[in-house]
């Protein structure tokens, strides 16, 4: 019953996910750079877990809500919603060939930019190699990157938000 009823928020967390992360893109963002774009993560799971649960609570199970269902109902949503933002990946790298490219030159751009800072905190080496990992990086290594960027995300605000929403019978 639980998996049934979290199904559909699972689903559109995932197509949000791939919209948000297009979207990035089109407000002159890459997703995969900005740091911020975790906070958007989890903001958006956050709400997709919190939905699915208070929904569940509220219209399946009669007003209660214990601690491991939340932690179950979150789960599901983050883990389809992160596969099904994979599989969005997965076709956005086969499709675009220059998406790789075109992250190599924005991250080499942003780690010039703050060459500076990152020199002094970790040295002329680190930045010369950190600079050479940028043109060695895959589509592989995005996508899995991205995926795993959402898992964390999930598994660390859906304990807080199953706290939250747990409700036991008297």
């Amino acid at each position: 019953m639980i998996f049934k009823s979290t199904l559909k928020f699972a689903l559109l967390a995932g197509v949000f996910m791939i919209v948000i992360y297009h979207l990035s893109f089109w407000l002159g963002v890459n997703p995969q750079i900005d740091l911020g774009h975790l906070f958007v993560d989890l903001v958006l799971i956050g709400l997709f877990v919190f939905f699915a649960e208070k929904d569940y609570k509220t219209y399946k199970n009669g007003g209660i809500l214990h601690f491991w269902q939340g932690m179950t109902i979150g789960f599901i949503v983050y883990a389809l919603g992160s596969a099904i933002f994979l599989s969005g990946q997965i076709f956005y790298y086969n499709f675009d060939a220059d998406a790789v490219i075109n992250y190599q030159s924005a991250a080499t751009k942003f780690l010039e930019e703050r060459s500076e800072i990152f020199i002094d905190k970790f040295g002329e080496d680190m930045y010369q190699l950190q600079l050479e990992e940028i043109k060695h990086v895959t589509k592989w290594d995005l996508i899995q990157e991205s995926t795993v960027k959402k898992i964390i995300a999930g598994f660390f605000i859906t304990p807080v938000i199953s706290i939250i929403l747990r409700k036991q019978p008297n």
